[in-house]
């Protein structure tokens, strides 16, 4: 069975942020194109960087992220920030047409690489965030501030990616997970009054549990060919072990 995560909700419609059988180019009829955004804290295995990005349409580095992508052997289509944390020398050894330099100082780097995918691929590609477990680049509230684009409504196709898993936003809508028995899932409430979720097909079923982020809905895991998450109430972070 191929792995897959399917989501169905009221933002989004039928999306699938992570299909191991899916090409990295748009489908039949001009569905999306897929894009990989790498940012500066993406520090994790390079070979899990190169299977995202083979995925992928084409590869958007945000200011530092550019040299991870450098080092993981992957040449990304554009770099775009204010490029404060990346050297006039490293620049120098990407094609000046490949670059674009954004100072503005409303917005972060994240944000900027995602306003030049929109411009330049459409606004409705989906977007995968190579963020690790570095996302902050060591500070908390970088970390939340990147955050931002995924949980907010109306939710886009984002999802982030760590060494691990990925990261999606979910309200008023399911998730299928298929072929990923005994990988783990995270139920990571957003609503300061808590979710109301159901779970079949993991090892801690839930029937309409009214959750708050804490322990309670952390390392679950999936023990059937098919599980389900549905959020009745509320908005909800859910990460899969993928």
């Amino acid at each position: 069975m191929t792995p897959l995560l399917r989501i169905e909700d009221r933002d989004r419609g039928a999306w699938t942020p992570f299909d191991d059988a899916a090409a990295g180019v748009a489908g039949p009829g001009g569905s999306p194109p897929r894009m990989l955004v790498v940012l500066a804290g993406a520090g994790f295995d390079p070979a899990r960087l190169r299977a995202e990005a083979a995925r992928a349409t084409a590869v958007v580095a945000a200011d530092a992220g550019a040299l991870l992508c450098r080092a993981a052997g992957i040449e990304p289509a554009a770099v775009v920030g204010d490029f404060d944390s990346i050297s006039a020398e490293a620049l120098a050894a990407f094609p000046p047409d490949r670059l674009h330099p954004s100072p503005d100082p409303d917005s972060n780097d994240l944000e900027k690489a995602l306003t030049f995918v929109a411009g330049r691929y459409g606004a409705g590609a989906e977007v995968a965030l190579a963020a690790g477990g570095g996302v902050d680049g060591g500070r908390m509230d970088h970390a939340l501030a990147n955050l931002g684009p995924i949980v907010r409504e109306p939710h886009a196709r984002i999802s982030m990616i760590d060494g691990e898993g990925r990261l999606f936003a979910l309200r008023h809508g399911s998730v299928v997970v298929r072929g990923l028995t005994r990988r783990g899932l995270s139920i990571l409430p957003w609503s300061l009054h808590g979710v109301t979720v159901s779970a079949v097909g993991v090892r801690y079923p839930l029937d309409h549990a009214l959750l708050h982020l804490g322990g309670r809905g952390v390392s679950n895991e999936v023990v059937a060919d098919e599980a389900t998450v549905t959020v009745h109430d509320g908005v909800t972070l859910l990460w899969v072990e993928c």
